[in-house]
C-alpha cells in the first residue's frame, strides 16, 4: 500500500484492541513514525457481553500519511452549548487555549461551521436490523467510511480498498464522486460488490464496473465449479446478493442444504392507510453440476420447513428442464405481479446479469434494504 499511495494520500487501518498496538509498530516500520498522524476511536453502542470486565465499545483506527503535504478536507462538528451564549439574536462564541482557559468572546452569526471534529467518533455499529445490514459479518457503516473518504480526498480522486469485504468503502467512494478499486480475496464478496453498486447506482450499467478474477462466461463459471465448489456457491451468492441463513456468507459449515436466502419485500394487494411493507424469503440453492428431480422436490421441502415464500434453484442452462418439470405449479402474488414459488435461474441468466423474479427485489437498495418504490 505504501508502493501505491500518492504523496498526499493518506492510508486508515482498522483493528480491535488485541491488534492495535502491534500493528501501530507495524505501520512505524513502513510509513515511519513521521508519517503517523493520529489513532481514532471509533465509538458505538450494542448489546453488552455478560463477562466480568470493561464492556469492549470501540474499535481503533491507524491514520497515516506518506508524506508531510497530505490531502485534508476539515471536517466539523456541532459546537457544545457550553460554547455557544446567546446574546441579542447574535452567539457568543467563546475561544479557548489549549489549557481549557477561555481566552476571549467573539460574536457571531449562525453560519459558524461548528468545533474541528475530535479522534473520538460516536457512530453506530451496525446491528442486525440495520436498514443498510447486507448480512456480512464484517460490514461497516457507510456513515464511517463516508467520514475518512470526505476528509481525505477530493472529487475525482481514486480510493482503494484492499479488503473490500461487501463493498462499503466502493459504495461511499462512488456517491461521493470518487474513483475507486474493491479488492477481495473472495469470490462471494466481488460478486456482492458488484450487486451492490449496481442496485444502488441506478445510472451504472454492468459495464461501468469492471469485476475481475470471476467468471465472465459459462466456460469460467463451470471451471469454477469444477475447481472449488464451495467458491461457485459464493461467488452465485454474492452475485444475486444472497444472505446467510445457518451461518454467515462466504463461511464454511453445514448449510441444512440452504446455500442463501434472499429477502424481498412483495407490496400487500389491499393495502390500508399506511403502507408497510414487510421483508419475506426465498431460499436459494446453487447447483454446479447435475440437477435431478429429487434436488428440486428437496428445495421444495425446505421452503416448506423453513417457512420460506419461495425457492430458486440456480444451476447451468442444460439442467433447467429438469427444474422446469419438477418445480409445481405454485404461485404467490403481491399487487404487482404473479410469481412461482419454485423457479430455477441459469448461470447463462446471472451473466447476462438477469436476477430471480420476485417481488421488490434488487431495486434501489441502500446496503441490504429496498428504499426506493416501483419502477
Amino acid at each position: 500500500m505504501r508502493r501505491v499511495l500518492a504523496e498526499t494520500g493518506t492510508i486508515y487501518l482498522h483493528c480491535d484492541q488485541t491488534a492495535s498496538h502491534y500493528l501501530k509498530l507495524i505501520m512505524d516500520a513502513i510509513f515511519g513514525m513521521e508519517g503517523f498522524r493520529n489513532e481514532i476511536v471509533w465509538n458505538y453502542r450494542r448489546w453488552p457481553a455478560k463477562t466480568p470486565q470493561w464492556q469492549k465499545m470501540h474499535d481503533t483506527i491507524l491514520w497515516y500519511s506518506k508524506s508531510n503535504q497530505w490531502t485534508w478536507n476539515q471536517p466539523y462538528e456541532p459546537l457544545a452549548e457550553s460554547t455557544l451564549k446567546a446574546d441579542g439574536g447574535k452567539k457568543i462564541l467563546n475561544v479557548f487555549d489549549d489549557d481549557g482557559h477561555r481566552i476571549r468572546g467573539e460574536k457571531t452569526g449562525e453560519d459558524s461551521p461548528g468545533a474541528p471534529m475530535r479522534s473520538v467518533w460516536d457512530i453506530g455499529f451496525i446491528s442486525p436490523t440495520a436498514k443498510e445490514r447486507l448480512g456480512y459479518p464484517t460490514q461497516k457503516p457507510l456513515a464511517l467510511l463516508r467520514r475518512i473518504i470526505e476528509a481525505s480526498s477530493n472529487p475525482g480522486d481514486l480510493v482503494l480498498d484492499p479488503f473490500c469485504g461487501c463493498g462499503t468503502t466502493v459504495h461511499a467512494a462512488e456517491e461521493l464522486g470518487r474513483r475507486w478499486v474493491g479488492i477481495d480475496i473472495s469470490s462471494f464478496s466481488v460478486g456482492l460488490m458488484q450487486e451492490r453498486i449496481l442496485n444502488n447506482f441506478r445510472n451504472l450499467t454492468p459495464d461501468d464496473v469492471l469485476s475481475m478474477g470471476i467468471p465472465t462466461n459459462t466456460t469460467h463459471a463451470k471451471e469454477l465449479a469444477r475447481r472449488d465448489k464451495f467458491e461457485f456457491e459464493k461467488w452465485v451468492c454474492g452475485a444475486i446478493g444472497a444472505e446467510g441463513m445457518f451461518h454467515d456468507p462466504g463461511t464454511r459449515g453445514p448449510d441444512g442444504g440452504v446455500d442463501g436466502v434472499l429477502k424481498f419485500y412483495p407490496i400487500p394487494i389491499t393495502p390500508g392507510k399506511r403502507l408497510t411493507v414487510k421483508p419475506e424469503y426465498a431460499i436459494v440453492q446453487v447447483k454446479g453440476g447435475k440437477v435431478t428431480p429429487d434436488n428440486v422436490r428437496a428445495l421444495k421441502d425446505r421452503v416448506i420447513t423453513y417457512g420460506a415464500t419461495a425457492g430458486v434453484m440456480v444451476c447451468f442452462n442444460e439442467f433447467m428442464q429438469t427444474v422446469e418439470n419438477q418445480k409445481g405449479t405454485a404461485t404467490f402474488k403481491d399487487a404487482v405481479d404473479t410469481y412461482p414459488v419454485i423457479q430455477g435461474l441459469s448461470i447463462e441468466e446471472l451473466l447476462a446479469n438477469k436476477r430471480p423474479h420476485l417481488p421488490l427485489y434488487g431495486r434501489q437498495r441502500q446496503g441490504g434494504l429496498l428504499v426506493g418504490g416501483l419502477d
